[in-house]
């Protein structure tokens, strides 16, 4: 091996493991493993041939930051998948990632270290250090990893495999919506090496570890809180909305345009009616956002003044500025006293700012001389703002041990995230320009609120950006129509777990348990196909991310719990006088085992848009605008 290049590596590695490390401030290691990783690259006479790589990975305490390093450079999409892949593994054994850092490092002879590939066995190095259990070295896998815990599809897995058989693999794993060659199976079996498909990562994780820490999925979720907290706010919102339809000078207008929004607004009371009777309450009271907007807008049509119209809007858009500012204040005080409420607190602020960016739009539309779309804007901010108050005034009040730095904290946190998300979506190259966008702007809504210090309602934009993200990002491996039941069942059994696991700690996450609803309407009540499955998919990873803030707030501030799965340290605290040499000398001893390994290895593939994706993937999708407005 070049000497100036083992000098080269160790330097590189010992800066990672001690720079980063005491950089964040003394850390305890809690585990280190590494296994093999396969990519492709091209040989000498043009064709692809499989090569393998070598990932190692170091867990410390820490503050949930993903470091990733390699020998040579690495690409953009392979650190955003590493980021993907710590989150994974700790909401697979359900332990929470802010308390640990996570640094990652490859060893290639590659020019270049790229591609997702490589995200399951990235995945599987997580795990086995969280939860104490060892990897079988015998073993390695390809597979993207999915954020509902499927194994996601990649390409060229007859060379990933044949790469494996040559470091004398005895099991490779490889997602099950792929295929082997027949030519490279014979070749495999040859060379004593099994292919094994799978779907899941815990499935994966039993082939590495021999044990399954499959959970068991409790499909009757514990709603009593939640229907009756539901209850009351469509009681609210209902006795809201029918006063503002008995407030119509007629139900009955000689302007069409007009009528047609108190027929809309009739024909959804109605329907509103059936789900409250049916129990869905949420449901029933997100359709009134809508039903009342058009009740208000049809109001104001018919009422405006014949002169001085602009003049008249604007009087309404400044009172309910004030409006705003009032229920502001009096949420701040005095409501929420423990993480399932202090949920609701936050979808209250969030309306709030929602209500605002509408009044915003109104007046813009004024000035642009459209009194219609400035009246519309107007009613909803009206409708929304008015909701933020029916979130808290169904709780007892009390008092929240959440500061306003906590608040930075973790809108900070989820805008790392969300980048993270958008990064590896984006590079996935889905051919989804409307999604990608929505997923885009929603991150761009986060950061600009982060910024005015508005850090609640930038949680929630980012929430929603994350959820466009791992939509897009599980419906990548949808490549035919047979898959799509599967892809489902794992979705929904991955937002139930989420839901249980926060029932364990005492937490109901409304809006987790809502979104799961508005799922199984929307799946039952359709013929999906891949043309709208997106839409199905982004009602399972919003109910996921919403669960996922209860959760957050339960271990930050005011439930304690402990996980079922408690992470084994490897070592000790050192002594402060030498704890800065055994950092150096640990970095050095890992830096010249890992720079002493270097392989072939070329993992981002050309054919990661595998031919195998349907056509379907490029239909326009269903418009989600009405959905929208009635959050």
């Amino acid at each position: 091996m070049n000497s100036k290049r083992l000098l080269v590596s160790l330097f590189i590695i010992s800066f990672l493991l001690v720079g980063a490390v005491h950089a964040q401030g003394t850390q305890e290691v809690i585990g280190s493993t590494s296994l093999y990783i396969f990519g492709v690259t091209n040989s000498s006479n043009g064709t692809l041939v499989g090569v393998p790589a070598l990932l190692n990975l170091t867990i410390t305490n820490g503050t949930g930051k993903v470091f990733l390093g390699s020998t040579p450079l690495t690409q953009i999409d392979t650190q955003a998948q590493a980021v993907l892949s710590a989150q994974l593994a700790c909401q697979l054994l359900d332990i929470n990632c802010n308390d640990y850092n996570f640094y990652y490092y490859i060893t290639s002879s590659s020019v270049e270290v790229g591609g997702p590939s490589a995200g399951s066995a990235f995945t599987m190095a997580a795990m086995s250090i969280l939860s104490g259990k060892p990897l079988n070295k015998n073993v390695a896998m390809t597979g993207t990893a999915n954020p509902d815990g499927s194994v996601g599809i990649v390409g060229d897995v007859s060379q990933k495999s044949e790469a494996a058989a040559n470091q004398h693999i005895k099991t490779f794993l490889y997602p099950s919506t792929d295929s082997i060659s027949s030519a490279a199976l014979s070749y495999d079996e040859a060379h004593g090496e099994i292919p094994v498909p799978v779907s899941s990562e815990y499935q994966a994780f039993q082939y590495f570890t021999g044990y399954n820490v499959t959970p068991t999925v409790n499909y009757s979720i514990q709603t009593s809180l939640y229907i009756a907290l539901m209850k009351q706010t469509y009681i609210q919102f209902n006795s809201y909305q029918n006063s503002l339809y008995s407030s119509l000078p007629s139900v009955s207008s000689s302007n069409s345009s007009i009528q047609l929004l108190i027929n809309e607004a009739a024909s959804d009371m109605s329907a509103q009616k059936t789900e409250a009777a049916n129990g869905s309450y949420y449901v029933a009271a997100s359709s009134m956002i809508t039903s009342s907007s058009d009740i208000l807008q049809a109001k104001l049509l018919e009422t405006l003044p014949a002169s001085n119209q602009d003049s008249f809007v604007n009087n309404l858009i400044s009172q309910e500025n004030s409006t705003i500012t009032g229920i502001e204040n009096n949420i701040s005080d005095n409501y929420v006293s423990n993480s399932s409420t202090l949920i609701l607190k936050f979808i209250a602020f969030d309306r709030l700012m929602q209500a605002r960016n509408y009044l915003n739009d109104s007046i813009q539309s004024l000035s642009s001389g459209n009194l219609q779309n400035a009246i519309y804007y107007y009613s909803l901010a009206t409708v929304k703002a008015e909701t933020a108050y029916f979130w808290v005034s169904i709780l007892p009040k009390g008092s929240s041990n959440f500061s306003q730095s906590q608040y930075e904290i973790l809108s900070n946190y989820y805008l790392y995230k969300a980048s993270s998300y958008n990064d590896y979506a984006n590079l996935l190259g889905v051919d989804l320009p409307s999604e990608i966008s929505e997923m885009q702007s929603y991150l761009s809504s986060a950061q600009s609120r982060y910024y005015s210090g508005n850090y609640i309602s930038s949680m929630f934009a980012s929430i929603e950006s994350i959820s466009v993200a791992q939509m897009l990002i599980e419906e990548n491996s949808l490549i035919n129509i047979s898959v799509l039941s599967q892809i489902s069942n794992q979705s929904a059994v991955a937002t139930l777990d989420l839901i249980n696991s926060a029932e364990a700690r005492g937490v109901t996450p409304f809006l987790g348990i809502s979104y799961y609803y508005f799922g199984n309407q929307f799946y039952n009540s359709s013929n999906v196909s891949n043309s709208d499955f997106s839409e199905y998919l982004l009602f399972e990873t919003e109910a996921r991310g919403f669960t996922q803030l209860g959760i957050l707030l339960s271990n930050a501030s005011l439930i304690p719990y402990t996980p079922s799965l408690q992470p084994i340290p490897v070592s000790t605290p050192i002594a402060p006088l030498l704890e800065e040499v055994s950092f150096i000398v640990l970095g050095i001893a890992i830096g010249v085992v890992l720079a002493g390994i270097l392989f072939e290895y070329r993992l981002y593939s050309k054919n990661l848009k595998n031919n195998k994706k349907i056509s379907e993937k490029k239909a326009a999708k269903k418009k989600r605008s009405s959905k929208r407005s009635r959050r």
